[in-house]
C-alpha cells in the first residue's frame, strides 16, 4: 500500500509541474501593442485641448487633429479587441491540452506498470540484492566473481590481466604481482604489466627497488623507452644504493620529462637536490649571463658539473672516483691563484665532505676563514654553509 501512495503522490507531483505554468493566473500580462497605442492616442486627445487653452494652437487645427486622433483610436480600439479574443482563444486550448496531460499521464503510466511491472512482487533488501546478483554488490563483488572463474580457469591471460591493475590500486600487491606474473607468463610482456609488476614487487618490499622489480622495470623500458613510471623507480633504486653520481642525471631525465603536475614530481625533485649534495654538482643549471650593458657575470667556479657527473656515471667505480678526486684537487688548485670566490669555497668543502675527507673539508674551511673575515657578508655564508654541512674547520689554518 505504501508503494501506491508513493507513486501517487510523486505522479500528481510531476504532472502539476508540467501543466501549472498553463493553468496559473495570468494576472500580470503584457498588453498587446494595440492597448498601448490606445493608451498614447487618449493622452494626445487630452494635450490638445490644453495647447488650445495656451493659445499653441488654433481651434481650427485643434479639431483637424482630434478628428485624426479619433480616427487611429477606433482602429487600435479594433485591434486591441481582437487581439484579447485570440489570447482567450489560445489559453483555452492550452487549458484543455493540459487536462488531458493531467488524467492521460498517471492513466498511462498505470497501465504501463500493470502490464510490465510487478506489483505483487515484495521488498528485496540491499543485502540480499547484493548475494543474488554480484554486479549489484560493486567492486567487491566484482572480483570475488572474477577470482572465482580464474579458480576454475586458472589459464584465463586476460582475467589475470584485468584484476592485476584492480589489486595494485586497492593496495593489495601480493594479489597484483601474482597476477602480473600470471598475465606475463600467459599473454606474453608489455610495458605496462612488467611496469606493473615492478610497483607492485616494490611495494611488497615496504617502497626497496628489489632485483626482481629492478628487472622489471628495465624490461618495460626496453619495451618502452618513455614509460615515466619505470625510469622513476630505476632513478630511485640508483638513490637507494648510494650510486649518486648515476643517480642525479637519472633523476635530473625524469623532472625534465614529466609534466609539472605529475604526482611524484615533489619527491623527484627532492632526489634530485640530494643527490647533487651528495656528488658536489648543482642541484640546477648554471644561470645565464646577464644580457644587460655593464652587467658582472657572477663567478664560476670549475668543479664536477652535470654533463661531467653523468660521464663519469659510465667509468668503473675506482676510476670514477679517481676522476671526481681530480676535478676537485683542480678546483683547490684555482682558488689557491683565485682566493676571492666564495661559492668555489663552498663548493670545494662540500665536494671534501661528500668524499668523506673531513680533514680536507676543514682546512678548506679555515682557508676560507683566513680570506673573508667572519664579519664579511661572504664569511658569514661560508661558515652557514659549512655549518650545516657538520664542517667546524678544527685544526690548524693554511695559506692558500
Amino acid at each position: 500500500m505504501l508503494f501506491w501512495v508513493v507513486a501517487a503522490s510523486l505522479t500528481a507531483i510531476v504532472t502539476l509541474a508540467a501543466v501549472w505554468p498553463v493553468l496559473r493566473p495570468r494576472t500580470g500580462a503584457t498588453p498587446v501593442r494595440a492597448e498601448h497605442d490606445l493608451e498614447v492616442y487618449r493622452a494626445q486627445l487630452g494635450e490638445l485641448d490644453g495647447d488650445v487653452a495656451r493659445g499653441a494652437l488654433r481651434s481650427e487645427d485643434a479639431q483637424t487633429a482630434r478628428a485624426e486622433i479619433g480616427r487611429r483610436l477606433l482602429r487600435a480600439a479594433e485591434q486591441a479587441e481582437g487581439a484579447r479574443a485570440r489570447a482567450g482563444a489560445r489559453r483555452g486550448g492550452l487549458i484543455a491540452v493540459a487536462v488531458v496531460v493531467a488524467v492521460a499521464v498517471p492513466a498511462l503510466s498505470l497501465a504501463v506498470y500493470g502490464t510490465l511491472g510487478s506489483p505483487a512482487m515484495p521488498d528485496l533488501p540491499l543485502e540480499a540484492r547484493a548475494g543474488s546478483d554480484p554486479s549489484a554488490g560493486g567492486m567487491t563483488a566484482l572480483i570475488a566473481q572474477a577470482e572465482e572463474r580464474l579458480k576454475q580457469a586458472p589459464d584465463d591471460g586476460r582475467g589475470w590481466d584485468v584484476l592485476a591493475p584492480i589489486y595494485l590500486r586497492l593496495s593489495r600487491y601480493e594479489d597484483a604481482a601474482k597476477a602480473y606474473r600470471n598475465a606475463i607468463r600467459l599473454l606474453g610482456s608489455s610495458a605496462a604489466r612488467e611496469a606493473g609488476l615492478g610497483q607492485a614487487a616494490t611495494e611488497i618490499a615496504g617502497g626497496e627497488v628489489t632485483q626482481e622489480a629492478k628487472s622489471a622495470f628495465e624490461r618495460a623500458l626496453a619495451l618502452d623507452p618513455t614509460l615515466l613510471q619505470a625510469r622513476f623507480f630505476l632513478a630511485l633504486d640508483l638513490s637507494q644504493e648510494a650510486r649518486y653520481a648515476e643517480a642525479l642525471p637519472a633523476w635530473r631525465q625524469v623532472v625534465a620529462d614529466s609534466p609539472p603536475n605529475a604526482p611524484w614530481m615533489a619527491m623527484a625533485k627532492a632526489a634530485v637536490a640530494d643527490a647533487a649534495q651528495r656528488t658536489g654538482a648543482p642541484a640546477l643549471a648554471e644561470a645565464a649571463p646577464d644580457p644587460r650593458p655593464g652587467a658582472i657575470e657572477a663567478p664560476t667556479s670549475p668543479g664536477p658539473d652535470a654533463d661531467q657527473v653523468a660521464a663519469a656515471s659510465q667509468l668503473s667505480s675506482g676510476d670514477r672516483q679517481a676522476m671526481i678526486e681530480g676535478m676537485v684537487a683542480q678546483l683547490a688548485e684555482r682558488l689557491k691563484s683565485d682566493p676571492k670566490d666564495a661559492e668555489g669555497w663552498k663548493k670545494l668543502i662540500r665536494s671534501y665532505n661528500v668524499l668523506g675527507q673531513p680533514d680536507a673539508a676543514n682546512a678548506a674551511l679555515r682557508d676560507a676563514q683566513a680570506t673573508f673575515p667572519p664579519e664579511s657578508p661572504e664569511g658569514t655564508d661560508i661558515a652557514t654553509f659549512a655549518r650545516d654541512l657538520g664542517v667546524t674547520g678544527a685544526g690548524e689554518t693554511r695559506t692558500p
